[in-house]
This record gives structure tokens, C-alpha cells and sequence, in this order.
């Protein structure tokens, strides 16, 4: 669907968009996102901040996610697997809490904002500790992204960990990235 890479300042819980490429909805059987526009926009990345964490789903990205792992080492480029539902509950009920309590701001990117807009809540069987439900995001049809979403999610997932690893309190600004 679409290689989306998004940023949040650990500080100030800023999100910005890095790289979004989405499929054309005419593209041939063979197409691939550009790896190198977005390995690009990850080195920019690494070059302009102190980059903490970087997660990363791997699904049908693996060759990129090597290059980074290799690059940069297995401790700052960590495999985030999206597929696991409960813990993807779990980080898309902190998302959307930091987005409500205005914890969360974002530089507005029409591509990004069009990607949440398009996610569709997804109730689920699970509960949170409290018994409150949980649930997950869908597209509601195969045209509508929500990569963008799912990208800025892991990136506050992981400014999440930054901040309760102390991060946040090292003099050079840190990001987290996805």
C-alpha cells in the first residue's frame, strides 16, 4: 500500500512525515516503493538529529530494514511487528490518548492527515487491564492508506519507551522514528 516513515521529538512530542510513498492505484503487479528515496530520508534523518530508536514493521520492507539494522546496529533499528494485536491495541489506545489530550502535534502533512482520516476503528475480543475494550484500525476499502497512521503510531510507541528510558533528558534533542 504505501512505505510510510514518520518522527516524533522525544520532547516536545512533535511528529513530522519523513518519507510517504503510496502505491498508484494503476501501478503494474511488479511495482516497489523507491528503497532508496527512503533510505535517503532516513540517512537526512540520522545526519540532522540524535535519532534514539527507529521501528520498524519489516512486512515486505525486509531488505530495507537489513540495510538499516546493518547500518546502524540491531539496538537503535528494532523490528515492531504490527501483526501482534494485542500489543498494537495497546499502542493505538496511547496514540489516540496523547492525540486527545493534545500531548501529541503534528506538522499537518495533507498525506499523513488523510492516512488517520481514513482509519477505521475495529473492536476486538480484548480488554485492557481495566476491562475497558480494545480495539484496532482498518482502511475501510484497499484505495484508502493508512500507513501514515500505522507509522506515526510506532513513532509515539517508541518516543514512548525514549521518555521512560530517560532519553528525553540528554542534552542533544532525540527522536524516535518509525
Amino acid at each position: 500500500d504505501a512505505l510510510a516513515i514518520e518522527a516524533t521529538d522525544v520532547v516536545t512530542g512533535h511528529q513530522w512525515k519523513v518519507d510517504l510513498q503510496e502505491r498508484p492505484e494503476d501501478a503494474p503487479e511488479d511495482y516497489e516503493h523507491d528503497f532508496e528515496q527512503a533510505d535517503q530520508a532516513m540517512l537526512d534523518l540520522f545526519d540532522t538529529h540524535q535519532v534514539w530508536r527507529v521501528y520498524v514493521d519489516p512486512q515486505y520492507i525486509e531488505k530495507l530494514f537489513e540495510r538499516w539494522q546493518g547500518r546502524w546496529g540491531d539496538k537503535v533499528v528494532i523490528q515492531w511487528l504490527t501483526y501482534r494485536k494485542r500489543a498494537m491495541a495497546f499502542a493505538l489506545q496511547k496514540y489516540r490518548a496523547a492525540m486527545t489530550a493534545g500531548d501529541l502535534s503534528h506538522d499537518d502533512d495533507p498525506d499523513v492527515t488523510r492516512h488517520v482520516g481514513n482509519a477505521v476503528k475495529r473492536a476486538t475480543n480484548m480488554v485492557d487491564d481495566e476491562g475497558h475494550p480494545l480495539w484496532l484500525v482498518d482502511k475501510p476499502e484497499p484505495a484508502k492508506k493508512i500507513d501514515g497512521l500505522m507509522a506515526g503510531c510506532l513513532s509515539w510507541e517508541c518516543r514512548g519507551d525514549a521518555v521512560a528510558a530517560g532519553a528525553q533528558k540528554k542534552k542533544k534533542p532525540r527522536v524516535a522514528a518509525y
